[in-house]
């Protein structure tokens, strides 16, 4: 069902069954998108249910400016960022890292998008190389290649998400990219790891409906 009927029923009767049809249909991107900045299963599923519980409390409030995704992910961002900064071996301000220099130039970065495990038929070693790679460079530069490469977002859904501008997200980009493909031609597999996990647990889906806000 169209995302606009589903919003809309949801926000004039608090209609549950419209609201959990919505979560139906993101979750397993959310989540995607979670393992993919944290690197970890259990990371990715706190920041699910902290998107999904916060996108309950307050779409009331969504306006339909930009894509009901692009809306999820900005929430998801938020939490992502959190997370790092509970984390006793992270810093707890967020650097700004546009002002970041990467460590090798920026004119090795491919010319078009071609590193996206969804565009492509990856085996199980590519994609956790991708993953490795892709959790080795900083944040900000990982969430960029996340939303316009692999999620396929649009420069302008990208600079939403984010909250910076449609010009830096192309330099960002451009420098996320070269970052990438650097840190793919260094990438070692550990022993014993198998491909990313493709969708969410059983376990995880059930414990997420729980916390939602009663009926």
């Amino acid at each position: 069902m169209d995302d606009a009927i589903l919003i809309r029923r949801f926000k004039e009767t608090g209609d549950r069954a419209a609201f959990e049809t919505l979560l139906a249909q993101y979750e397993d991107k959310v989540f995607r998108f979670g393992l993919r900045m944290c690197g970890q299963r259990e990371d990715a599923e706190d920041v699910l249910q902290d998107t999904f519980v916060s996108a309950f409390r307050y779409l009331k409030d969504f306006r339909g400016d930009a894509s009901f995704l692009s809306w999820l992910l900005k929430i998801a961002s938020s939490a992502c960022i959190k997370k790092r900064r509970l984390r006793k071996n992270e810093p707890r301000t967020h650097v700004p890292l546009d002002e970041v220099e990467p460590a090798y130039p920026v004119t090795t970065a491919p010319d078009a998008v071609s590193l996206s495990p969804d565009a492509m038929v990856l085996s199980a070693e590519e994609q956790l190389r991708i993953q490795i790679a892709l959790c080795s460079i900083p944040p900000a530069y990982r969430e960029v290649v996340i939303l316009r490469d692999i999620e396929g977002l649009s420069v302008k859904e990208t600079s939403e998400v984010m909250a910076i501008s449609q010009g830096a997200v192309k330099v960002r980009l451009h420098r996320a990219r070269a970052m990438l493909l650097a840190a793919l031609e260094q990438a070692e597999l550990p022993d014993g790891k198998g491909a990313l996990p493709a969708t969410l647990s059983p376990e995880c889906r059930q414990r997420l409906r729980k916390l939602l806000p009663g009926d």
